[in-house]
């Protein structure tokens, strides 16, 4: 191998674009291919018939996950007694530095096209789901978010459960709604996925955060967002320093302005 092609290799597996690892959805056949997908999950919504609910789901997730330019995806693996949606399987050689040192070669997808809330019960079957193939990261695609507690306590139920198994095991669950897998369009579905990894992550590591109970219903980046205004208020950062602060918390953790 010449030397420009070893820093080339590098250069990819450390700085890949992420259009490069997840392909965008641009050409007018996959635009129309997947608007065709999420109008069927969305007539699904009505229905009664939970296979429809969960195929229609299932369908657009498989297209969403085989846009990984580096991974192999299996649906429908059979686990013991148990059935995963989805299971991704990243080429070593090829992968980015994100999903080496952060979340390991495996993904495991769980579509859950129901109306509720995702619950307890169901982070746990997909915690289960992660030790026993020896994954890291579980990603839920669904209709609603994680259930939380009282004025979005998030340390109870679903979201509590979530963030107690990324201190104890250190595995990582993430959730992306249907409404945002409608963005896709517009944006990078590896780019949604690491954001809401270093959410999750930052925000269970913050010892600070804690502190802040009268902001518990905020989101951790609008949180972080409210820190940056105060200390540009206070006349710690200036104006330039807290422009450039911004920006990178909006791209670390995704849109920041929103909870």
């Amino acid at each position: 191998m010449r030397r420009e092609d070893t820093i080339s290799y590098n250069r990819y597996i450390n700085e890949a674009p992420d259009n490069e690892v997840w392909r965008p959805i641009t050409s007018t056949d996959e635009v129309q291919e997947f608007d065709k997908l999420l109008q069927a999950v969305e007539r699904s919504f009505t229905s009664n018939n939970k296979k429809e609910k969960g195929d229609a789901l299932e369908s657009l997730m498989t297209f969403v996950y085989d846009r990984f330019e580096c991974a192999i995806v299996r649906s429908n693996v059979i686990q013991g007694d148990n059935q995963i949606d989805h299971l991704i399987e990243f080429v070593d050689a090829t992968t980015p530095s994100f999903i080496h040192n952060y979340i390991g070669l495996r993904i495991i997808g769980e579509s859950k096209n129901h109306k509720k809330s995702i619950d307890v019960r169901e982070v746990a079957d997909l915690a289960e789901l992660l030790r026993s193939k020896r994954a890291r990261l579980g990603v839920f695609s669904s209709a609603k978010s994680f259930s939380c507690g009282k004025k979005n306590n998030y340390w109870q139920f679903a979201e509590g459960k979530r963030r107690k198994l990324a201190l104890a095991r250190n595995e990582f669950v993430i959730g992306i709604t249907f409404d945002e897998i409608k963005t896709l369009k517009t944006n990078n579905f590896y780019t949604i996925i690491r954001q809401k990894f270093f959410n999750l992550i930052d925000e269970v590591n913050d010892d600070f955060i804690d502190y802040l109970e009268d902001s518990i219903s905020e989101s951790y980046p609008r949180r972080l967002l409210v820190g940056l205004d105060q200390l540009q208020k206070n006349g710690i950062l200036t104006e330039d320093e807290y422009q450039i602060a911004k920006k990178r918390l909006s791209f670390k953790y995704g849109e920041v302005f929103q909870n």
